[in-house]
């Protein structure tokens, strides 16, 4: 027997370009900031923990207001080292980078959102029902990472995903 389990996802670092204009964005999916560490000056040792010589950054850890309890999104613009960003829409071949989120009313997210400026990849794809998930739409953080909006339907998790395409064949 092991003597320790994960018990849940904490956190995750989405690395940005500019923090204000990600906070702005990730206030606009419906997220609101926990913690403002953006006059921070890190201690020296958070570089080791990195895996890094140095590191200086600029953060904000971010929640959803419906899911107290469930995952963060902790923002970093490294001050040092630096990050270069790509925008993944200027290169076809590159692997994006994707933060998903169970979203409902996939579509009409996309409209209000489109509205504001958002750039998307595609309009909303209608999936079919066998897969579970009623539309999925993707769109492009300010520093270029991918957003995947999924709205599944109700009760569908993934691991049924297999019996439902058995099913549909």
């Amino acid at each position: 027997m092991s003597d320790w389990k994960l018990n849940r996802l904490f956190h995750t670092v989405v690395n940005c370009r500019d923090i204000e204009e990600s906070v702005n964005f990730y206030k606009l999916l419906g997220f609101e900031v926990l913690h403002d560490r953006r006059d921070m000056v890190w201690p020296e040792y958070l570089a080791a923990t990195f895996g890094l010589k140095r590191a200086q950054g600029r953060g904000v850890l971010m929640g959803l207001p419906a899911d107290r309890g469930g995952p963060m999104l902790d923002l970093i613009e490294w001050v040092e080292p630096k990050v270069v960003f790509t925008d993944p829409a200027d290169y076809s071949v590159t692997v994006p980078k994707t933060i998903a989120f169970e979203t409902r009313g996939v579509i009409a997210a996309y409209e209000a959102l489109s509205a504001k400026g958002v750039r998307f990849t595609i309009a909303p794809t209608p999936l079919p029902e066998a897969m579970g998930i009623i539309a999925v739409a993707f769109c492009y953080d300010p520093s270029g990472n991918v957003v995947e909006l999924i709205e599944p339907v109700a009760e569908f998790r993934h691991s049924d995903l297999d019996d439902a395409l058995k099913q549909s064949q």
